[in-house]
């Protein structure tokens, strides 16, 4: 079939605005799916609610490792990422001027007072932790309103502080769970493993990792944690034959399984309860 040249011309031109339509299209899409979107939103202030790496851009190079209960401040997030815009040394509030990012699944939300992870329950029903040294066990008590009966809801087994001192090869540090009574602070968790950061007070004993450049392991301590003041928090891990031994540094762990369960019925401000 024979194609008049004003034809041949408009039909190469309808192809090639076809092929720069296509091409744009597909980059923009590209470009958009590759850069998550940046919420911006008015300066709130933070709180660390465990030990947290602090990093250069969103999941990437740690430059730091922040202690719990540090307060910072950000107008910025991507995702469940969060810039760091001024932090508060000597309770004095100063800009930042090189990007940080935190991990949003470990802060608390500072003003105002944070809003807790609710076990939903009802109002009623009031449930405290003991977690008894002798026997390695954690029970979980529950008691209705005007009652004075309560029952055991729910129980674990549990490894607790090494209740001694390192070698002084090893830093010499003394790691212990201290009877005593402590209250649920915050809730923390990640559903891809918390990530735990190893703390400037056990560089010595934690040398070797760093010097393999290895600061900061994700899941160590399961996905769920419940942060009871100190230095403590009852937690999951990821050596489940520690159970019913005296192995942490102080913390209290408990299988994946058992520490969902225990997450899910505590709430902010119940009791917890360390005896001999």
């Amino acid at each position: 079939m024979h194609i008049p040249k004003s034809s041949s011309y408009d039909f190469s031109n309808y192809l090639l605005l076809l092929v720069i339509f296509y091409h744009a299209n597909l980059f923009a899409s590209t470009t958009l799916e590759s850069t998550p979107a940046i919420s911006t939103y008015r300066a709130q202030t933070y709180q660390l609610t465990t030990l947290a790496s602090v990093r250069d851009a969103p999941d990437g190079k740690i430059v730091a490792v922040w202690s719990s209960e540090t307060r910072f401040t950000s107008k910025e997030q991507r995702g469940e990422w969060i810039k760091v815009s001024g932090t508060f040394p000597n309770d004095k509030w100063t800009p930042r001027s090189k990007p940080l990012w935190i991990n949003g699944n470990y802060t608390a939300n500072f003003t105002p007072q944070p809003g807790p992870i609710p076990s939903g329950r009802p109002k009623n029903i009031h449930r405290y932790i003991t977690i008894n040294k002798s026997d390695f066990l954690l029970k979980v008590f529950e008691r209705e309103e005007g009652e004075k009966s309560e029952q055991v809801v729910y129980s674990a087994k549990v490894a607790l502080g090494m209740d001694r001192c390192q070698p002084k090869e090893k830093g010499g540090k003394c790691y212990y769970t201290d009877p005593g009574e402590y209250q649920v602070r915050w809730k923390i968790y990640d559903p891809l493993g918390i990530e735990w950061c190893i703390p400037k007070s056990m560089e010595e004993e934690f040398k070797s990792d760093i010097a393999a450049g290895e600061r900061c392991f994700r899941g160590s301590i399961g996905d769920y944690a419940l942060n009871i003041g100190k230095t403590y928090a009852i937690h999951g891990t990821a050596n489940p034959a520690s159970i019913g031994t005296k192995a942490s540094h102080g913390c209290v762990r408990t299988v994946n399984a058992d520490m969902k369960r225990i997450f899910n019925m505590m709430d902010v401000g119940d009791k917890v309860y360390i005896v001999k």
